[in-house]
């Protein structure tokens, strides 16, 4: 049966509403129209940077050309797959507008205007009209858009070929000199526009740096959010320090912190929180353009003078206030594209100013040790760059010149920073030991130094590796370096059926070493040391050894994914590893679950006074395998998780700290028993340690013509304290017997 005219027109409105629907989503284009304008102003830019500073390669800026050309690229590539979807969502409603007006009647048979039919056929030729005018609008939309587009795509890759031209003729200019010799001054052109070289260079990367901000800005959110953190880390620390001093009814050794541990960090440590994120920023993208970094590298100078004026010696300062002029002298001096002769000569005079400057500062460390020892070695490198530098810009070399000097001067003044940044780091997990310590009631000073080592020779590490990711950049070696590396740690290997990377063994291996430094250390944030032995520590709970546990399951599942194995390769060495325990590693084993065992049963707890297979101490460490007593001559005793869980185990202080001890006395013979019952029993509950609640008991032990023998047994509220109390009290019985005419002997 066929549809009515009605039915026909309410399908006609429908297809319109999609079709307008589809029309205006496909021109909605508002971001792209923004940001397009300043890609093709970036484009021009670095066109006219390319064309009119080509004569002197400049190697940074043609690495951060090389990113922002593969950012323009992959974002142009995406405009026009979606420009592309939308031109054919478009040509399609145009194919479906065009079958539209052959379901219905022609005008010539259209009822009358004056009809209800009528009046909704001119309404739909209205609403199709509209509909005719916004495809053709958002088609001529779309398809402007993909012309500047497509232009804007092919500039990229023209542009990419030119800045690989340009980088292959730097390293082909580095045998061949692009400047005449400082020796042939007649050929070498002044340098009247030296400055407005200089000035037009940054100029024209002031939109560039704008566009990097733009597509980068999480990088200043995650340097924010590191500053704040560190912040907020070391002044909680150093807050909670200080409550715990004010709160201490005597002034305490313990709760003062050594000046010599704190050189930089303060109870508000912004200058500190600054530096470790700019002493990191610069490796959140080793390729960013040259104002930004420089612009990075000046903050960086400037709180770090600002720490070393108050931190450091007078001596080294002057030092580094020498570096920081060096710093700006040879980067302004090197900013000219085309230096002339008298140019040349400055950069010449300041290269060799800095040799002067690099040999005095190492032989200054090298007398006073002030630094990390990782700074002489670089100072020497300092001297060195700048030495072949020299020589570079006289045999005209200049770009090579260039390179050296940027890494030499960039590489000096960041491993000092990130000297200072390790001892930072440093003095925060100090400030972490000694505030975890005083809030769990751990008193008295402790040893830093094992604790120390371990945490510089990683940090050590860390900072190394970054630096010489800088160091690489600068020298234009981080690529080459990267894909060597990457390839020796990418290619595979096979070994029978098994195949394997050098790089899934390395991951393997460095998270298994990781797992285990870290579970070791790991008490050391919460406050232990290993030379925690205190009389007044208070108990804590058995969750460092869940944490040691979960730390090493979580390290043993990361590195069985790192090592790339199969699942039935791993399900295979889990079989092997059964048979394995069956064998021979029962006792490891039961250790290993009897100290799971004990963690969640909690017989004991750490700081508890127990008592196993007649060796008695306090409970220093809940191990993984094994648990540590300290008894009371300090020796520390091991003793396996299976015999404490096995075991008789007595704990003198599971529910509290009390027990009951004793006190032998012996009297003369002439001793009115009553009179000394009642003087022993009132200075024993003077005594602010003893139970008052439970009266001491005074018994007579034997009688002789000596004298009486008394056992004088009572309760104390701190076990850890029962021979040093029961020392205070025989010296206060003793003076009040005296006092009374009661003769001790």
């Amino acid at each position: 049966m066929p549809d009515s005219l009605a039915q026909r027109i309410e399908r006609a409105y429908f297809v319109l509403s999609r079709i307008n629907g589809t029309a205006r989503r496909s021109t909605n284009t508002e971001d792209l129209s923004d940001d397009l304008p300043s890609v093709e102003d970036n484009l021009a830019t670095i066109r006219e940077n390319l064309d009119q500073y080509g004569d002197v390669v400049d190697v940074k800026q043609l690495q951060m050309y090389r990113v922002l050309l593969a950012d323009m690229q992959a974002k142009l590539g995406e405009w026009r797959t979606s420009l592309a979807a939308g031109g054919k969502q478009l040509i399609a409603m145009q194919a479906r507008l065009d079958t539209l007006g052959t379901q219905l009647p022609p005008a010539a048979e259209r009822p009358p205007i004056a009809t209800a039919v009528g009046r909704a056929l001119a309404r739909l030729q209205g609403k199709e009209d509209r509909a005719t005018q916004l495809l053709l609008r958002s088609r001529q939309t779309v398809t402007g858009l993909q012309t500047r587009v497509s232009d804007g795509y092919i500039q990229t890759l023209e542009l990419q070929d030119v800045v690989r031209e340009q980088m292959g003729r730097f390293n082909r200019r580095n045998s061949a000199a692009e400047l005449p010799p400082l020796w042939h001054p007649g050929s070498i052109k002044a340098d009247e526009q030296a400055s407005a070289l200089v000035r037009k260079s940054y100029a024209a990367q002031r939109s560039l740096v704008s566009y990097y901000f733009a597509e980068n800005w999480d990088y200043w959110v995650w340097m924010v959010v590191l500053a704040l953190s560190f912040f907020g880390w070391v002044f909680r620390n150093f807050r909670a320090l200080r409550l715990a001093a004010a709160k201490a009814p005597t002034p305490s050794p313990a709760l003062e912190l050594p000046e010599h541990r704190l050189h930089y960090l303060r109870p508000v440590p912004v200058a500190a929180a600054l530096l470790v994120v700019f002493s990191l920023a610069p490796f959140f993208d080793l390729q960013a353009p040259a104002a930004y970094t420089d612009l990075l590298q000046l903050l960086l100078l400037v709180t770090l003078t600002a720490l070393g004026w108050r931190s450091w010696p007078r001596a080294l300062f002057w030092y580094w206030v020498g570096i920081v002029v060096a710093f700006f002298a040879l980067t302004f001096a090197y900013a000219v594209r085309a230096p002339g002769l008298g140019v040349r000569w400055i950069t010449l005079l300041l290269n060799l100013g800095a040799v002067g400057l690099g040999l005095a500062f190492w032989r200054y460390l090298r007398q006073h040790r002030l630094l990390a020892g990782f700074v002489r070695p670089v100072a020497l490198l300092f001297v060195g760059l700048n030495v072949l530098a020299m020589l570079a810009n006289a045999y005209g070399r200049v770009s090579v010149a260039k390179m050296f000097t940027t890494a030499a001067i960039f590489g000096l003044t960041q491993v000092v920073a990130l000297s200072a940044f390790v001892r930072i780091v440093t003095e925060a997990f100090y400030l972490q030991v000694q505030r975890t310590r005083q809030v769990g009631g751990v008193g008295g000073r402790f040893s830093f130094g094992k604790i120390e080592s371990g945490l510089r020779k990683g940090l050590t590490v860390l900072v190394g590796v970054l630096w010489l990711m800088l160091f690489t950049t600068n020298l234009n070696l981080y690529n080459l370096f990267y894909r060597v590396i990457e390839h020796t740690l990418t290619a595979p290997h096979q070994l029978g059926s098994t195949v394997f990377t050098l790089g899934n063994i390395l991951l393997f291996v460095g998270i298994i070493l990781l797992t285990i430094q870290l579970q070791k250390y790991v008490g050391y944030f919460f406050g232990e040391a290993d030379d925690d032995f205190n009389a007044d520590t208070d108990r804590k709970g058995s969750w460092m050894v869940a944490i040691r546990l979960g730390i090493l399951a979580v390290g043993l599942f990361l590195a069985t994914l790192a090592s790339g194995l199969p699942v039935d390769k791993i399900a295979i060495v889990l079989g092997a590893l059964g048979v394995g325990i069956g064998l021979g590693l029962q006792n490891i084993i039961n250790n290993l679950v009897s100290g799971v065992i004990l963690i969640f049963e909690r017989p004991f707890q750490v700081g508890d006074y127990i008592e196993v297979n007649g060796k008695t101490g306090r409970v220093k460490d809940i191990g993984i395998r094994a648990s540590k007593l300290i008894s009371q001559a300090g020796s520390e005793i091991i003793l396996p998780n299976g015999d404490l869980l096995s075991g008789h185990v007595i704990n003198w202080t599971l529910s509290n700290n009390h027990i009951r001890t004793e006190l032998g006395l012996s009297l003369g013979p002439e001793t009115d028993l009553d009179q000394a019952r009642r003087l022993i029993s009132e200075e024993i509950l003077a005594h602010p340690n003893t139970l008052h609640k439970v009266a001491p008991e005074i018994l007579l032990n034997s009688v002789n013509t000596s004298g009486y023998d008394l056992k004088v047994l009572f309760w104390i509220n701190n076990i850890r304290q029962e021979q040093a109390l029961k020392s205070e009290l025989l010296a206060s019985i003793y003076q009040q017997l005296s006092q009374a005419g009661i003769v001790m002997r």
